[in-house]
């Protein structure tokens, strides 16, 4: 009987590596996936960075030095 639970535990640990080996693989092509996804650029992309840019130009206030309290360009 020393055998067959010998047996066992050779197919348990084995049947564990085997989950563990393709777990760590998964893990590995996603982390892969998801730094070759950062490489690519649709052109959605570049259409949504250009209304960020567009929005941003929009809200920009452009102050003039000279009105601003407590700085004097004169001196």
């Amino acid at each position: 009987m020393g055998h067959g639970r010998t047996v066992f535990r050779l197919l348990l640990f084995g049947a564990l590596g085997a989950l563990l080996v393709a777990l760590g693989a998964r893990l590995s092509k996603e982390i892969l996936n998801r730094r070759g996804r950062e490489g690519r650029v649709t052109a959605k992309d570049v259409e949504r960075a250009r209304e960020v840019a567009d929005a941003y130009d929009s809200e920009f206030i452009e102050l003039d030095r000279t009105v601003l309290p407590g700085i004097s360009i004169r001196s």
